[in-house]
């Protein structure tokens, strides 16, 4: 079996879902996780999961002294355009491990080792083309590839100067792979809320699956993450997935337990252990929302960042509408 390390850095208080999070990662426990933090908030850290608290000054440093350039460190959300390095930059850390990783933590994971099998992992040195959940494997060589320059393409070092916001964990290092002719695994076994959608419609499924996106509901047991829907038929149908991921929406987290044999019922947009169902009925109640309701929540929510551009912004994103 191939070992796995996920690193994320997060500094500030950790979310409210974080620990839920931690459930996802105790149920998958041959994976691995480092989190490197200044939040010392006591939480039930399972066996698999690592914390190294550090300070973002620490990291700063650390950083810095992989580049002849200045990087730009306005903010430690500006770690996340820094993903791809990880594997150089923390490499004394995860060493040992044949592959590493970069993931979000407003998701909630499935089981693992299901979506990433062996095979895969054998075949491929990147797993996945989301920021949200990538795995690399652990090479010098393969560490390196983000510093590969395309002609005529936003480099690492536009990004990581502050030159530019270019999503290079993602888009970047896809045009890496495809301008070195590298093939990389691209299956979407993911689930991928739409970030602007009142309901959850699934990012980067087949246009004709559009429609199973308009009643649904997710539960989660033992790590076992399944999708509800109704069909064009009418018909309730279920469909696994390796983790969802909620993309910022304004999530409600109503548990009243954090276990790993608890049953989880996700819809928009809570999280909530209470029992729920399965049926027509529960999948037409709670499987979609009013999007007047989602817009009022998402203004309420964000109301501290609320300007005319962040305004104008979201509201071509929730209409699809094009500049």
């Amino acid at each position: 079996m191939k070992s796995i390390c996920y690193i994320v850095p997060y500094f500030g208080r950790m979310p409210k879902n974080f620990g839920l999070w931690l459930i996802g990662c105790k149920a998958n426990p041959t994976i691995n996780w480092i989190i490197y933090t200044d939040d010392h908030t006591s939480y039930d850290y399972p066996e698999n999961v690592k914390v190294i608290y550090t300070t973002y000054e620490d990291i700063k440093v650390r950083i810095q002294n992989f580049y002849d350039f200045d990087v730009s460190f306005e903010r430690p959300w500006r770690l996340a355009l820094m993903k791809s390095a990880y594997g150089e930059i923390f490499y004394e850390d995860i060493e040992k491990f044949d592959f590493w990783g970069y993931c979000d933590v407003d998701l909630m994971w499935g089981n693992i080792r299901k979506f990433y099998t062996d095979d895969i992992l054998e075949h491929y040195d990147r797993i996945g083309f989301q920021g949200h959940s990538t795995l690399m494997r652990n090479t010098e060589e393969n560490n390196k590839i983000y510093r590969t320059i395309v002609p005529g393409e936003i480099s690492y070092i536009d990004v990581f100067s502050g030159k530019s916001g270019y999503s290079f964990d993602e888009n970047g290092m896809d045009t890496i792979y495809k301008y070195l002719r590298k093939e990389y695994y691209h299956e979407t076994n993911f689930a991928n809320l739409l970030k602007y959608n009142s309901g959850f419609f699934l990012y980067a499924m087949p246009k004709e699956d559009a429609i199973n996106n308009n009643h649904q509901i997710f539960t989660w047991q033992n790590g076992t993450l399944l999708r509800h829907y109704i069909d064009k038929d009418g018909c309730i149908k279920e469909q696994e997935f390796c983790y969802i991921h909620f993309w910022c929406r304004p999530m409600k987290f109503n548990v009243k337990s954090l276990d790993l044999n608890s049953l989880y019922y996700i819809y928009p947009d809570v999280m909530t252990d209470k029992n729920i169902g399965i049926s027509i009925k529960s999948l037409m109640k709670y499987g979609s929302r009013s999007r007047v309701c989602f817009i009022i929540n998402m203004l309420w929510v964000n109301r501290h960042k609320i300007s005319l551009k962040r305004i104008i912004f979201n509201l071509r994103g929730l209409f699809n509408i094009k500049k």
